[in-house]
């Protein structure tokens, strides 16, 4: 299976508002979150600090976009997510390579996965050829799992919500569907600014462009 792509931001914006009920721009704020977060870390800090902070922040930003829209914290498994019961639907941050919003290749997490990430994907897989109320009678939590993938290597940034379907030695290795969210160049042209009034963001979270 070839996986379905969509970069035009016309139509990212239509399929994230059907399906997620969000927008491009809401979603890169998560992204803005994980990417402040990262620049905290210094030359004193764990060798994995960097990619912690990103990730904490950014799931944390995921909760707060999402809750006030009336989706769930979820922690199935230990997958930290936000979670839809209504749309079947579950989203959680994944910290990917190079290959994030590059139609070539499909984008792998940058640290391995164990046998929770493996079940769910599995369950995505079956989403393919069975509909929800069929779901429901084969798996005990038959919900869809999004990731929104994030690659920051100090200099670029770029990012898509993308629904994995295989999973091969801890890495994921397929996707049915991807949205192009920040493609190479869309990071420089992001303005930076404060958070909106309607968020629940830290007063003193400051996001920085960081060049090397």
């Amino acid at each position: 299976m070839i996986a379905v792509i969509t970069r035009d931001p016309r139509f990212v914006d239509r399929r994230l508002q059907r399906d997620f009920d969000t927008t491009r721009e809401q979603l890169i704020e998560i992204v803005k979150a994980a990417v402040a977060a990262r620049g905290q870390s210094t030359d004193d800090s764990p060798r994995s600090a960097a990619a912690y902070y990103a990730w904490a922040a950014a799931t944390t930003r995921l909760r707060q976009v999402f809750r006030q829209k009336g989706w769930d914290k979820g922690d199935e498994n230990g997958i930290e997510t936000v979670v839809c019961h209504e749309r079947k639907t579950q989203i959680a941050v994944l910290s990917t390579d190079r290959w994030t919003a590059d139609e070539r290749r499909p984008p792998r997490n940058r640290t391995i996965k164990g046998p929770a990430s493996e079940k769910i994907i599995d369950l995505n897989e079956q989403f393919e050829f069975f509909s929800p109320e069929e779901m429901g009678q084969i798996a005990s939590s038959p919900y869809a799992l999004w990731y929104l993938c994030i690659y920051d290597n100090g200099s670029k940034v770029r990012a898509e919500i993308s629904k994995p379907i295989e999973f091969l030695g801890g890495y994921i290795t397929k996707y049915s569907e991807r949205i192009f969210l920040l493609q190479e160049g869309d990071w420089e042209k992001v303005t930076i600014a404060p958070f909106g009034d309607d968020t629940a963001a830290s007063d003193d979270l400051e996001i920085n462009v960081r060049r090397k």
